[in-house]
């Protein structure tokens, strides 16, 4: 019945996508069985066949050693006292330096891979495929297999010359692959705050990731299908070389933007929760005046109203629902940050979802799809194309449903699994 229920609830919203874009006649069939099939495909290989084992237990290895070595000048040099096993077993680890030191040595090493054609083979390859089978345009293609590896706003740089001129449907397309999966750098920071609740985290992470992909290229084209002629819809782009003068220069320019990166998560975090403690504060507050002080009110509760019924789709109880529509709702309004934070506090506390509800929702939340993206994406794709930003302004928030769309019928697929 569970199978039936997500298969049901990926068809319901591909429905609801169709109602909130244009609404044209010329719906891409092709490219949405397509991209549902290699959705359904690649779950299945990843996680139900033995190939899963060898999946996961590589990536989980390769997140441990990435997170250890990451931590390494933490402990030997830089902050030796207070992350020692000693000083962690009274007191806990803290988040904020184990954040830092892995964005900035994975940021570091992605620009070492990246200058020495390792990622930009990567790329290339998944873009072909994609371009191929899902019938997209080349600029796109790249686009959307670069947010797999890359960031959201460090995609775009390598289809530069291209942005310009592409069409509404590419850009958006461009836009909505940037919000429906997560840079790699993120990744093993939300293995590292998962670890300790599923040992597979990290596998299932970097699968939700690769499997959204075609769920954006496939939300994307339903809500605005193309319509023009595009420019690489036949050939091959040629994936720009680094500016780096060798791996030195390479690890030292990515050291500096992980640090950045650093310094924007830990400011938005601070930010954004002190912005929920005061909203649900004064919450609390008309919450007293009108009901006499229940202790019902909050930001969380009326998010989980609001993605309750769409939560419910994805196959997730409705009990269950309320929580992960909380989980969904922070993850939106805030980033995925809190919400994977908010999810790792329930499952370490009194468990209150089943293991089911946890893998949907790690799938379902694992996006770039909320506010602040917004905001970035329109200064970091309109810093390439000046011209493009009144595009881009107008399609942002579009662009946040659909990448949230599209991460959510990533849960449903996996749901069919489970």
């Amino acid at each position: 019945m569970s199978v039936v229920h997500s298969a049901l609830g990926y068809l319901i919203l591909l429905g609801l996508t169709w109602l909130v874009g244009t609404r044209t006649r010329q719906i891409p069939w092709k490219t949405l069985g397509l991209a549902a099939l290699l959705q359904l495909l690649l779950t299945g290989l990843l996680v139900k066949t033995g190939l899963r084992q060898h999946v996961f237990s590589l990536v989980g290895h390769l997140t441990d050693l990435l997170r250890a070595t990451a931590l390494k000048a933490n402990e030997s040099l830089l902050f030796s006292g207070i992350t020692s096993a000693k000083f962690t077993g009274d007191y806990g680890p803290i988040v904020a330096l184990e954040i830092g030191a892995i964005l900035i040595f994975i940021a570091s090493l992605s620009r070492v891979l990246y200058h020495y054609r390792i990622l930009p083979w990567f790329i290339a390859l998944l873009s072909r495929f994609m371009q191929k089978m899902l019938g997209i345009s080349a600029a796109e293609s790249v686009g959307v297999s670069a947010n797999i590896f890359l960031g959201m706003t460090e995609a775009p740089l390598l289809i530069r010359p291209y942005v310009q001129r592409l069409t509404e449907s590419e850009l958006f397309c461009l836009m909505v692959g940037g919000m429906a999966t997560i840079a790699g750098t993120v990744m093993v920071i939300y293995a590292t705050i998962l670890g300790s609740v599923h040992p597979d985290i990290a596998g299932h992470l970097f699968t939700a990731s690769l499997i959204s992909a075609p769920a954006a290229i496939a939300v994307a084209k339903l809500m605005i299908p193309e319509t023009a002629e595009t420019e690489t819809g036949n050939v091959q782009i040629d994936l720009p070389r680094d500016d780096t003068q060798n791996g030195l220069d390479a690890a030292a320019r990515g050291a500096v933007e992980g640090m950045h990166l650093f310094i924007n998560v830990l400011a938005m975090l601070i930010a954004f929760i002190g912005l929920v403690a005061l909203t649900n504060q004064v919450i609390g507050w008309i919450d007293i005046w009108v009901n006499g002080g229940t202790a019902t009110w909050s930001l969380q509760a009326m998010a989980g109203y609001l993605f309750r019924p769409f939560v419910w789709l994805m196959g997730i109880s409705w009990q269950e629902a309320q929580i992960v529509g909380q989980l969904m709702g922070m993850k939106t309004m805030l980033n995925e940050f809190v919400a994977y934070l908010d999810l790792a506090a329930h499952m370490n506390g009194p468990r209150l979802l089943s293991d089911r509800a946890f893998i949907i929702s790690t799938y379902a939340m694992c996006g770039f799809a909320n506010f602040g993206s917004v905001a970035i994406m329109i200064g970091g794709i309109g810093s390439i194309a000046p011209d493009r930003r009144g595009d881009l302004a107008r399609l942002g928030l579009r662009s946040m449903l659909a990448g949230t769309i599209a991460t959510m019928l990533t849960g449903c697929v996996v749901g069919i699994f489970l």
